[in-house]
């Protein structure tokens, strides 16, 4: 077979279906409308569940799972699908070996988890992630940058030299420059920013954590980037985005800050439309219910040889658009559930989304890192990553002024600060929130 004939072929049912795809979100479709085709879809996919995946029959049996749903709403009658059970049951999930091809996840918060991936799966997952970059004004094949790790994925010896040279071509046929987010000493990114100059891509996309830090980085030693007369939006993944980050990425690079949000055994779930902060679900595709916490559960309505049925992905949203828990459009995807800092306060231990000290931490001038060491139940250790020395006695005033705003009851003695100038990383390459 022609192989050249053959990868045309599929590349021109790809963009078919983002066509159909951009045309079904361009219509105005009301939120009834909507459930009632996610409510129809996923009574499609637990039908094949349940004839064609032994895990979700037994899993039926064991739960006493209805055949079908009414509205979504009864999702929350399923129990939970977390990570610990399908470690657990992996060799009923993958059928004793018979289910070779997985999706990985890194790792980075326990043991990595793996899930079985079917023949064609790419090409939705694709759709699904240039539905987003279309809404961004970015086409498959415009020309961008991408900052960017998982090089210890490729392995060692000749197979991990194989996978890294099959990345590279990969990269070439979509008309990606990708750039190491490892490396973030000045040297390195003095020669990101040299690579972005000389590019002028239609989208920057990166960790949140490296795009900020090489945004401030041209800022403050006061780099021209040039025209970028290509320049449409600057794409932010895999990592919480607040707001002093978005307002750096803005600043500096004069155009809109997208929000990617997905991950490895998802796809792209959610991307923001029409502001930064306007992050919609790709409702034809999944299902996203949050519960009073913010706690997000996933269901998966695309074809896939093993979907995920209320998979408590292990994250917390804050929603914006959400009716009986089914959230259509997110304003900030908050973290992990467990991402939890404590102090002491004059009323005992006090719990803390970790988010609210990097917010504050992130308006001082200077710092474009956070991490937190929590030393005792009431003890807790802030290590800040600046592009100057710092005077932590003044960091200490101004973050505990900040928080007693809405926390008056913090004891300041309870948190201390120290300046770090390598920060601690994830098995995924991602900045690491808490360290040992």
């Amino acid at each position: 077979m022609d192989r050249s004939w053959l990868g045309r072929a599929v590349l021109r049912a790809r963009h078919q279906a983002l066509a159909r795809k951009v045309a079904l979100y361009d219509e105005a479709r009301d939120r009834t409308r909507i459930e009632r085709h996610q409510v129809r879809r996923f009574n499609e996919v637990w039908e094949y569940c349940l004839a064609e995946v032994p895990f979700y029959r037994s899993w039926r049996r064991e739960h006493g799972l209805p055949e079908r749903i009414d509205q979504l709403g009864d999702l929350r009658g399923f129990p939970p699908l977390t990570k610990e059970v399908l470690i657990a049951r992996q060799d009923e999930i993958f059928q004793n070996g018979r289910i070779r091809d997985a999706y990985t996840t890194g790792g980075s918060t326990g043991q990595p988890t793996r899930y079985p991936r079917g023949a064609g799966e790419a090409d939705g997952r694709w759709v699904d992630a240039y539905l987003g970059r279309h809404w961004a004004g970015v086409r498959p094949t415009d020309p961008g940058v991408l900052l960017w790790g998982h090089s210890h994925l490729f392995g060692a010896g000749l197979p991990g030299q194989l996978a890294q040279m099959k990345r590279r071509l990969a990269d070439l046929v979509v008309n990606v420059t990708r750039l190491n987010a490892y490396d973030l000493s000045e040297p390195s990114l003095h020669k990101h920013y040299l690579a972005v100059r000389q590019r002028d891509p239609v989208a920057l996309t990166g960790y949140t954590s490296a795009v900020f830090k090489l945004a401030r980085y041209i800022e403050r030693n006061q780099l021209d980037l040039g025209e970028q007369r290509r320049l449409r939006a600057v794409v932010l993944c895999a990592e919480t985005a607040s707001d002093a980050d978005i307002a750096m990425v803005e600043r500096v690079f004069k155009v809109p800050a997208v929000i990617e949000y997905g991950s490895a055994e998802t796809g792209v779930l959610a991307m923001s439309h029409l502001s930064t902060r306007d992050i919609r679900v790709i409702w034809d595709s999944f299902v996203c219910l949050t519960d009073g916490d913010g706690e997000l559960s996933v269901t998966t309505l695309a074809d896939r040889l093993f979907p995920l049925v209320h998979y408590a992905i292990g994250d917390r949203v804050e929603p914006s658009d959400v009716v009986d828990g089914n959230a259509l459009a997110f304003r900030a995807v908050l973290g992990r559930q467990q991402d939890i800092v404590r102090v002491g306060s004059a009323r005992g231990l006090l719990d803390l989304s970790a988010i609210l000290p990097v917010h504050i931490l992130k308006s001082y001038p200077g710092i474009i890192g956070v991490q937190f060491r929590q030393v005792r139940p009431d003890a807790l250790r802030i290590h800040v990553e600046a592009d100057r020395p710092l005077d932590l006695a003044d960091v200490g005033a101004y973050f505990v002024r900040e928080l007693r705003k809405d926390h008056p009851e913090l004891n300041a003695d309870s948190i201390s600060f120290a300046q770090i100038s390598d920060p601690a990383r994830t098995r995924a390459g991602k900045h690491a929130l808490f360290v040992p």
